[in-house]
Order: structure tokens, then C-alpha cells, then sequence
């Protein structure tokens, strides 16, 4: 197992704010795993995958193409609010290509509360 862990402070101001947490797959990796808790409150939490991928015409030779990277984002878990103060909230995703998992903790609708959330990522192999 391959281990990340990190603390985040999120802090409401104004409408609040969605912190997003980068975590890219590994050749060797086959499964990404989270786990988090929040102090005290609630928060609101979702996970996306996104990728890229070539694009191009298919007119003409192979040194008239013109290729372009493109960048897909496929939903995993939409964002709803989760009892993390609580108990410790646990997900994972098997890796569907190379890319980037993009985990939101969102805090937009606590407009007075600042939170700080705890968790841990890891992959398998």
C-alpha cells in the first residue's frame, strides 16, 4: 500500500469554499481508498475522476493530423453532505485508466463555521 495523509483546514468565508485534493493513479496502483472526519460539524464531500485524452482529425496522412489533448472529468460520488463528525467516512474507486481523483470537501453552505477536516488516501497495488 501506498500512503498520503494530510490535514486541511477549511474556512467558511462568506459563502464558504470547496477545496479540492488532487491525488493522480500509479502504473502499479489499482484501487484508490479515503477516509476522513471533520471536528464538531458536518461537510460536504464528493469525488470526480478526470483524465486526458487525444483528439484529433483523422483527415489526411499521419503528419497532417493535429492532435489535442483533452481533459474528461467523470463524476464518481456527487457532493452531499456527510455526517463526518460523527464517524470516519470511508469510499473507495477502482482505477479506470491514468488520471487524477479529485476529492471536494465543500463548505459553501456553512456560512458562519470554519471546518477542519482529517484524511488519509491510500492506493493498492
Amino acid at each position: 500500500k501506498q500512503w498520503y495523509q494530510r490535514r486541511v483546514a477549511i474556512t467558511a468565508g462568506g459563502r464558504g469554499e470547496t477545496v479540492t485534493v488532487r491525488i493522480p493513479t500509479y502504473e502499479s496502483g489499482t484501487a484508490l481508498y479515503w477516509e476522513f472526519a471533520t471536528q464538531n460539524y458536518d461537510i460536504g464531500f464528493g469525488a470526480s475522476f478526470e483524465w486526458e485524452e487525444e483528439e484529433g482529425d483523422n483527415i489526411g496522412t499521419p503528419h497532417d493530423k493535429t492532435l489535442e489533448m483533452t481533459v474528461r472529468r467523470e463524476p464518481i460520488l456527487p457532493i452531499l453532505r456527510r455526517s463526518s463528525h460523527e464517524k470516519v467516512i470511508t469510499g473507495s474507486h477502482a482505477f479506470p485508466r491514468c488520471g487524477t481523483y479529485l476529492l471536494m470537501f465543500d463548505n459553501s453552505f456553512s456560512l458562519l463555521r470554519s471546518k477542519t477536516v482529517y484524511y488519509r488516501v491510500f492506493y493498492t497495488r
